[in-house]
């Protein structure tokens, strides 16, 4: 919008013919027209008379003019110059503000995704254990007491060949544990009947859920960031122009 159309909009709201309104404000009918016409550009003064005569301020005159219009026309008029740079500098407070804000997006994204990685909030390294069977020594001695081998071992093991004295005493069901404290090369658990002898296999990382959650708070962080600043140079080009 030019100064033209805004004023011929306060003249209609204010239902003044043209005459009557270069009348209020004390300038000719001719002059009036070609401010209207955008044929001429008011001075201070006249700017004055136009905002006393329509009641309103500078402010709400400018408010709805184009940005390069007002930077090329009304920049010589005390008021608008004052309301211009007054308001490009709050623009600029604002901006840097926001530059800031999302600069801190992007920093927090970045601690998290590091904190994730290096694990300084939850340790995620496991280490794998394998046990092959259970094993019956001490339940199969006991029973070889009292009953034959073949009876104790197929009891215990389920296995027993024919002619051949059985040398394991596991029974071969395998288990694997994955547990996040290293208990040596091989421990031992033992159970209501027997025991299992399991050895390390294996350490690796698994990302766990609390990793996982900073993982994806990091992205949402880095991204948030970098939507803000590339939002902040379009704006910024567009105060330029």
């Amino acid at each position: 919008m030019t100064l033209g159309e805004k004023l011929r909009s306060l003249r209609a709201v204010s239902g003044w013919t043209q005459p009557e309104c270069a009348e209020k404000i004390g300038i000719e009918q001719s002059y009036l027209s070609k401010l209207e016409n955008d044929k001429s550009i008011p001075s201070a003064e006249i700017f004055d008379a136009l905002c006393a005569t329509y009641k309103v301020s500078p402010d709400e005159v400018i408010k709805d003019l184009d940005k390069a219009y007002i930077r090329k026309n009304l920049m010589h008029i005390p008021m608008v110059s004052i309301s211009t740079n007054g308001h490009s500098e709050q623009v600029k407070q604002k901006r840097k503000r926001n530059v800031l804000y999302f600069s801190g997006f992007i920093l927090l994204g970045v601690l998290l995704f590091t904190t994730s990685k290096l694990q300084l909030i939850s340790n995620d390294h496991v280490y794998e254990y394998f046990s092959r069977g259970i094993d019956y020594k001490s339940e199969i001695n006991q029973c070889l007491k009292t009953k034959d081998a073949k009876e104790c071992f197929i009891k215990y093991t389920e296995v027993y060949e024919s002619n051949i004295f059985p040398r394991s005493t596991l029974n071969f069901i395998p288990d694997t544990l994955i547990i996040k404290e290293y208990k040596g090369d091989k421990f031992r658990v033992n159970l209501k009947q027997g025991f299992r002898e399991y050895q390390h296999r294996s350490d690796y990382n698994d990302a766990g859920k609390t990793n996982k959650i900073l993982i994806l708070l990091s992205i949402l962080m880095f991204t948030l960031g970098i939507l803000g600043l590339f939002i902040e140079v379009r704006f910024y080009r567009i105060d330029k122009q």
